[in-house]
């Protein structure tokens, strides 16, 4: 799909948001490995393509919102597939009797597709967005409009009754994946949205796993400019500490698993960071990996 069109919903005013903002880059140079061989094989994208479609389809989804995961092409990262637990996962999915995921926040669906390219059922998985238009985005990035079977939702975490669209999978998913996600949120919302994960699950043995950025130094951060209020970036302890807080509200326990991870751009300085476009960071920032299992 070349040059696709923006959702009908979107204003003029939205279409023009400025790209002048230190977290996007106007380049792509280079797409790693394994997405490109999602987007030439799953999508049936020429290799001379690659580049310039992706180019487009995050251009127009920046304008929808202006997510440094977006402008810094971090979607293509297929983060689940990075994830220490992903071996495992797929061996869960593959099963004779598949579990079910649910991937929270999952933007474009850039991870569903990575599961089904590495061969596990569609219909087995699940995928829930904020802003529908990142779902369409999603299908013209991977060219799957009307062959994809996962089944993809437009949802807020934090709607309640009729408004709740997950209603529908609660008790009836073994894992969630949720990355790039909690860390919007302050703590008291990331406690919301881990009681809701709790409805979501299936009981015992079920999984939440994932990425964020986390730092050394745990605590609230003012958000980034102009969007008030602040989030939670926590260290290992206070992770474990707000799922303690999920268990006592839910009357449910929890192994906690967390691993903080330096480097590409996470921590080390200003100078390196700024460089990148990544003013949000400091030398404290860490990419913080958890695995959250119900025992």
């Amino acid at each position: 799909m070349s040059n696709p069109d923006p959702p009908e919903s979107l204003s003029q005013a939205v279409l023009d948001r400025t790209t002048d903002v230190p977290w996007y880059s106007p380049t792509l140079e280079a797409i790693g490995p394994a997405a490109r061989e999602v987007l030439e094989r799953y999508s049936g994208i020429p290799a001379e393509r690659v580049i310039p479609h992706v180019l487009e389809i995050r251009n127009l989804a920046f304008r929808i919102h202006p997510y440094p995961c977006i402008g810094q092409f971090r979607f293509l990262d297929l983060s689940i597939s990075l994830h220490p637990l992903y071996p495992s996962l797929l061996k869960r999915l593959t099963s004779p009797s598949p579990s079910t995921l649910l991937d929270l926040g999952c933007c474009f669906g850039q991870d569903i597709r990575k599961l089904i390219y590495d061969g596990a059922p569609a219909t087995s998985l699940y995928g829930a967005e904020l802003r529908g238009a990142f779902l369409d985005m999603g299908y013209a990035l991977f060219r799957d409009r009307g062959t994809l079977a996962a089944t993809l939702v437009e949802a807020d975490v934090f709607a309640a009754g009729e408004a709740d669209a997950l209603r529908g999978l609660d008790g009836r998913v073994d894992v969630v994946y949720t990355a790039s996600f909690l860390h919007l949120f302050g703590w008291a919302e990331q406690v919301a949205v881990g009681r809701r994960v709790v409805r979501l699950l299936r009981g015992k043995g079920s999984v939440v796993f994932g990425r964020q950025v986390g730092s050394v130094r745990a605590g609230a951060y003012e958000r980034r400019a102009g969007l008030g209020g602040s989030v939670y970036r926590h260290d290992g302890e206070s992770f474990s500490r707000m799922w303690e807080q999920i268990g006592r509200e839910t009357g449910t326990e929890w192994r906690v698993e967390v691993q903080m991870e330096e480097g590409a751009g996470w921590g080390g300085g200003r100078e390196g960071t700024e460089k990148e476009g990544r003013r949000w960071n400091d030398e404290f920032t860490r990419r913080l990996r958890f695995e959250v299992e119900w025992i």
